[in-house]
């Protein structure tokens, strides 16, 4: 875990990081911690806290002083009193789904996956060669990550499908949804050339809750292709959305 987070926080070089473990039971996020303290500290990168939360308590491991860190710990505020910044993010369409499982009920093959999975099998059968094109293949990507677009059509749904089946252009995809991931000079002209016909890259989280919740849209669109695709070719989809969200 500790290996797998690692590079992300060294792309974002961060003036300090706050680490917050989450438990149900004492102790049980310790090894994590430790791990993940560790590499921070092997790559000279300043923790400025370590928190715990449990039983809907929180403390800090690193600070011992009894005004402002308990040793018994501060209760986790409720939700009505946190900062009215949280509301107006909620207010625009961008919050946390309550736990995995909802997300998960949403990405399930829903009734058009029949459809999509019967056109592209078509497509297959119709041909001896590539099926479609690589730039027709991309070419439904502009119209699905539309935050405020029509509804994605089955054939969309079927082009992003067998577009992400390419490795280059499933790569190109979270290097550009995902800034820090991937750097885009490290992709090939070809599936470079396809990109400039986004609007624009990923969803970045400021500080203005109109300008997030419209550039997050984006997630909303991903679950519904998602949703759209029959398992046998939903998983790079699914991984495109994981890293999106992530």
């Amino acid at each position: 875990m500790a290996s797998a987070l690692l590079p992300s926080l060294i792309t974002e070089n961060p003036d300090a990081v706050i680490v917050i473990r989450y438990e149900d039971r004492d102790g049980e996020s310790l090894p994590a911690l430790e791990a993940l303290t560790t590499a921070l500290q092997s790559h000279s990168m300043p923790i400025h806290d370590r928190l715990v939360v449990r039983d809907g308590m929180w403390r800090s491991l690193d600070c011992h002083n009894p005004l402002c860190c308990p040793e018994k710990g501060s209760p986790v505020p409720e939700p009505a009193d946190v900062p009215g910044v949280i509301s107006e993010f909620v207010g625009q369409g961008v919050s946390p789904h309550p736990d995995r499982e909802s997300l998960a009920r949403r990405v399930e093959p829903g009734p058009q996956a029949a459809a999509v999975a019967g056109l592209i099998r078509s497509w297959k059968e119709a041909s001896e060669g590539p099926v479609v094109p690589r730039a027709e293949l991309f070419s439904a990507w502009p119209r699905i990550l539309e935050p405020d677009g029509p509804d994605i059509t089955v054939e969309d749904a079927a082009l992003a499908a067998m577009s992400l089946l390419d490795i280059e252009i499933r790569d190109a995809l979270v290097a550009w949804l995902c800034p820090g991931t991937l750097p885009l000079d490290m992709l090939g002209k070809g599936v470079l050339s396809l990109l400039s016909g986004l609007e624009s890259g990923g969803c970045v989280v400021g500080t203005d809750p109109a300008s997030t919740g419209a550039n997050c849209g984006v997630p909303d669109r991903l679950i519904g292709l998602c949703a759209m695709l029959p398992d046998d070719v939903a998983a790079p989809a699914l991984s495109l959305l994981a890293s999106y969200i992530w």
